[in-house]
Parts: C-alpha cells; structure tokens; sequence
C-alpha cells in the first residue's frame, strides 16, 4: 500500500505540473491531496518538458519514486529528465543541477529539495525564467522563502509529523517497564525530518516508562545511522 499511495502522488505531482505549465500564473501554495482525478488532463498540442530532481538514487525511497514518475511520465505523455545528487548531504549538487536545468528551458520542475532553506534562491531563479517549480517530499522553508520573495509553490507529500508519530507509538507501546529510548535523525536542516522527530518525541513522550536519552542525525545515511 505504501508503494502504491507513492505511486499515485507522482502522478498527482505531474498532473499538477502539466496542468500548470498552461497557466503558470496560477500556483496554489496548497498541500495536494493524491486521487485519481488528478491523472485527467487538459488536451495541449505541445509536450511538456519536465524534470524530476531527486536527492539521490541511493535510498529505496527515492528509487520508488523515480519508478513512479517514469510511468506516470509515459502515461501522461510527458518528456521527462531525471536528475540526482550523490548523496542526499549534496546540496551543492542539487543546486547545480537545477541551475542547469534551468539553462535547458524545461517547463515545470518537480523537486524533492535537500535543504529547506539553501535551494530557495536557485529555485526563485527558475520562476523568474517562467519555469513552474513544484515542491514535493521535504518542503521549502516558508521564512525562506518569503525573505527571498518567492513566489508560493504547490506542495505535495505526506503527514510526515503524523506518520512518525504513529510508527513511534507502536514502538512504545510495547515497552512496559522503565526504559530508554533515542532518536536517529534525518539531516536537520529538512522539514520532513524535523518534522519526524517531533512526531516521535509526542509519542515516546506518552509512554511514562521511556525516557528519552539521547537524538543524533544520522543524514539519511544508512551507514552513518548505524
């Protein structure tokens, strides 16, 4: 099921992209809910141009992902470019991938950022050439955003606060007598990860017996989380 509600929020984001690419005047800052509905196009005689920048291809995640937006990208009849960092600590890389793609005149570009704050200039440098940027996974930093006067964007991602919270409440629920727990975290300076960590602090917090001992970022890195 996971796999499958991923599936269709690619699909939903490049419904969005297309649709917009026809009035790029019209960006909602709204959260986008995924649905069927969204698949159904208006008719247009040009193809649309769309790149996909991911963080990386080394997480399962993010492979997902790239999996998911190729079929919707056949499916819907648009020309897709996938580009992605080394790693997802590359934020100099992402930013130099978009500053090229924009050189490449796309028409929409769907970004899974891997800073909240850092890729909010390159990505205002996108809108003023009349390039559709949509936000999707870890959104952009509001403060940012608003001190750079970028435009508002279309968001799409999940519950992550939620979502952390109800994996962490299982974990704790199972812990009957007094014990410790500690948190692994994603890079910091991300939305969706400091997003997660709130929700599991709510949940250890609830269980009387953990005692939360200690947080440390392990970067989305599966070597360096271990």
């Amino acid at each position: 099921m996971a796999i499958q509600r991923r599936l269709l929020l690619i699909i939903s984001f490049f419904a969005v992209a297309v649709s917009a690419c026809n009035d790029a005047s019209k960006q909602s800052s709204s959260a986008i809910s995924a649905s069927a509905d969204a698949q159904k196009l208006p008719a247009s005689n040009k193809t649309k141009k769309i790149a996909l920048v991911l963080k990386t291809l080394t997480n399962p995640y993010f492979i997902e992902m790239e999996t998911g937006a190729r079929d919707a990208a056949k499916n819907l009849g648009v020309d897709l470019v996938v580009k992605m960092a080394s790693q997802e600590t590359a934020v100099e890389q992402q930013i130099q991938l978009v500053d090229e793609l924009i050189q490449t005149k796309i028409d929409a570009l769907v970004i899974a950022p891997s800073d909240s704050q850092r890729l909010v200039p390159i990505l205002k440098k996108a809108q003023l050439a009349g390039i559709l940027v949509i936000n999707i996974d870890n959104q952009l930093d509001a403060a940012t955003m608003k001190s750079q006067k970028m435009s508002p964007v279309t968001f799409i991602s999940v519950d992550n606060q939620t979502s952390s919270y109800q994996s962490a409440k299982f974990i704790a629920d199972q812990i009957k007598a007094p014990g410790k727990a500690a948190i692994i975290e994603g890079i910091r300076t991300s939305e969706n990860a400091r997003m997660r960590t709130v929700g599991a602090e709510r949940a250890f917090a609830e269980n009387h017996n953990l005692k939360l001992v200690a947080k440390e970022t392990g970067n989305w890195k599966i070597d360096e989380a271990y």
